[in-house]
């Protein structure tokens, strides 16, 4: 669990052991410091510095940070514990903080999850991301943070997520899982997703036939090496969508137009090599941006005759950037709509229509347009959608209805559609700090350790 594992906004909600300590607790501690910390203070202390720096435990045990600890006033006999006694220490703080995050969790009547898996260091890690909502205010949690060994497949993908789901009993209460669009993530919930009846024109259809005869133990044997799990609901990643929108539908459409093929590649290319040029020493870079902070100071009616001076043809390259960046910045604002923290499932289709009216209003290509209504064709139709739009506070008033039966039914309808958010960008933010404890400075954690960290 990330050391602020789990934020809550009402005092009311139960909190587990969190290192990240509360402005309570901070002034607790500065007053303790005049009489001198207690033990339990000093290793709260520490641990808080250890795991939200992601540093290795052995640094109890360097002197030099010792000499740093010794300088803290603390009362008579207290010293800090060795790296045997402290990984104990943190052992149980993690146990107490994922026991009050499990009481938390079977309060929460609907939850969604965030899942995605990266690789580093030749090792893959997948990462699960817990979003609830509570009190019409969003709480967050990292559930997992494990190895996953060998093909990340379909099954192996649905395996591990309903083992997360159910050793924390969210198995009933998930309403969906963000994931992006790689091929195995929508199989593993389209396979995994539970049986439902047939339909009554295909049981009317199977009257009519004659009946069928299954060999027992091939059906057996066939259903012990399939999957024999259920997944809930499966949501993609908008942000990824629009990701791919901007690139891959965007990039095709330029490279297959003969009026815009040279001046994109063009233009392209020599952006691509400054950004290249400028990343590779402090020099370059700031060069670079002393080159820029001086050309954005000049007039617009300037730049012309001083490229016609040096003999550079560049007018159609500045122009079609600057046509560019017009028609692609709505995008990037909806990117950063979607993947904010307190960014809700409800925002989306506000987020899409607003899209589309922008896009048309510029007189941008049909391509774009036609990228998003095809890949969004099954969210602009959603229901789920519909709903989470209609019961979001940031485009309704529902105080009005406070006190009256009516408001108690819009809080649950968004409660429930509301859980999920847009992007699986919550979960790629717990890349960051497996990154940190999968590094030289962190190899002294073992893998099996490495969700306590995270």
């Amino acid at each position: 669990l990330t050391p602020n594992s789990l934020k809550a906004d009402n005092e009311n909600t139960v909190q587990p052991f969190c290192f990240k300590m509360s402005c309570h607790t901070k002034t607790h501690l500065c007053m303790s410091v005049s009489t001198g910390l207690s033990a339990a203070e000093l290793k709260k202390l520490v641990a808080a510095y250890i795991v939200e720096n992601m540093l290795p435990i052995s640094t109890v045990d360097s002197e030099s940070f010792r000499h740093i600890v010794e300088k803290i006033p603390t009362k008579s006999g207290v010293k800090l514990p060795q790296r045997k006694s402290f990984v104990g220490y943190l052992e149980r703080e993690y146990d107490k903080m994922n026991s009050n995050l499990k009481a938390t969790l079977e309060e929460a009547e609907f939850v969604s999850t965030t899942a995605d898996i990266w690789t580093v260091n030749k090792k893959r890690f997948m990462g699960l991301t817990h979003w609830i909502n509570s009190t019409l205010q969003r709480n967050k949690a990292a559930l997992a943070c494990k190895r996953i060994k060998g093909s990340h497949t379909y099954d192996v993908i649905g395996a591990e997520i309903e083992e997360i789901h159910s050793s924390y009993g969210l198995q009933d209460k998930v309403i969906a899982t963000v994931m992006d669009n790689a091929s195995n993530f929508p199989k593993a919930f389209r396979v995994c997703q539970p049986c439902h009846l047939e339909s009554e024109s295909e049981n009317e259809e199977g009257d009519d036939e004659e009946p069928t005869f299954t060999d027992v133990i091939e059906a057996l044997s066939t259903a012990s090496g399939d999957a024999q799990f259920s997944l809930p609901q499966h949501y993609r990643c908008a942000s990824h969508i629009i990701n791919l929108i901007s690139t891959s539908d965007v990039d095709k459409h330029l490279n297959s137009c003969a009026d815009t093929t040279a001046a994109y590649r063009s233009s392209i290319a020599k952006c691509s090599a400054l950004w290249t040029e400028a990343s590779r020493s402090t020099s370059a870079s700031e060069q670079v941006e002393e080159a820029i902070s001086r050309i954005i100071t000049l007039p617009l009616n300037e730049p012309n005759p001083l490229c016609v001076k040096l003999g550079i043809n560049c007018l159609n390259e500045r122009e079609f950037l600057k046509e560019y960046c017009t028609v692609m910045k709505p995008l990037t604002v909806a990117l950063d709509i979607l993947q904010g923290d307190e960014c809700t499932c409800g925002a989306l289709l506000p987020t899409l229509t607003s899209l589309i009216k922008i896009i048309l209003f510029l007189d941008a290509s049909c391509c774009m347009l036609q990228a998003i209504k095809t890949r969004f064709d099954a969210v602009l139709d959603s229901q789920e959608g519909l709903l989470a739009a209609a019961t979001c506070p940031k485009f309704k008033h529902l105080n009005k209805f406070k006190g009256e039966s009516i408001f108690q039914i819009l809080k649950k309808m968004y409660m429930k559609y509301n859980s999920p958010t847009p992007s699986s960008a919550a979960v790629e933010r717990l890349f960051s700090l497996g990154g940190l404890v999968l590094s030289p400075k962190g190899t002294e954690c073992l893998i099996e350790g490495l969700r306590s960290f995270c």
